[in-house]
């Protein structure tokens, strides 16, 4: 019953898609993306939770899990993931998993309650993976949902997605100009601050202050 719901589910979300996917192709828009907002990608079909991370539901009702573009392109490049093992009961909120940069550390909430299933071990070895396609094979882990009717219902898809990733920039932006230090190098500063798209790697211009206010402001349980 609940493998019945979630493929019911996922094809009500779909049949929308298709819906939109239509209205864009007589607009010329490709059909490949939803939206490339402020640089920033959102692919089609993918659940946004509010910590940045993505939800693919499978037809198996097994649920892929990773880090949106937005997230992984300011946090810049990490030296280490690390992830729940398999078998390891995480609720919705609890951290998923962690990367590290230097001696700075972010945790990750899950976005769905559930069982890890598999872990990416592609991304453990090489975490660049995370920024060369978030979305493909920069997945992080696997999960059998426990409450996947109720807790993909908080989650964003499509033009709601859009719209919020777009408010997530601003946000960004104002975070950033309240953090600023004097040693911001140019022009990323400059860019930041004069109301620039994000540029790659910003966060790593910032102290551990900003770092662990980027976790509580950008990455918070839900």
């Amino acid at each position: 019953m609940v493998a019945l719901f979630v493929i019911a589910t996922i094809l009500l979300a779909v049949g929308i898609e298709l819906i939109r996917g239509r209205a864009r192709q007589r607009k010329g828009i490709p059909d490949a993306l939803v939206h490339h907002t402020e640089r920033f990608l959102l692919p089609r079909g993918y659940f946004i939770s509010k910590a940045h991370t993505w939800v693919e539901v499978t037809f198996a009702g097994e649920a892929r899990i990773g880090l949106d573009d937005f997230a992984q392109k300011v946090i810049g490049p990490v030296d280490r993931i690390e992830i729940l093992p398999l078998g390891k009961e995480v609720k919705k909120g609890e951290t998923l998993f962690t990367m590290r940069h230097h001696d700075r550390v972010l945790s990750v909430p899950a976005p769905l309650s559930g069982t890890v299933l598999k872990v990416n071990d592609s991304v453990l070895t090489s975490p660049n993976i995370l920024r060369r396609d978030p979305y493909g094979s920069g997945w992080v882990a696997m999960i059998a949902p426990k409450s996947i009717s109720a807790e993909l219902r908080l989650l964003s898809i499509a033009d709601e997605a859009a719209q919020w990733l777009k408010n997530e920039v601003g946000r960004f932006r104002d975070f950033i100009r309240s953090h600023a230090q004097a040693g911001i190098p140019s022009p990323a500063g400059a860019t930041l601050l004069d109301g620039g798209a994000p540029l790659n790697g910003a966060l790593d211009q910032f102290n551990e202050n900003a770092w662990a206010a980027f976790q509580k402001e950008f990455l918070k349980s839900e």
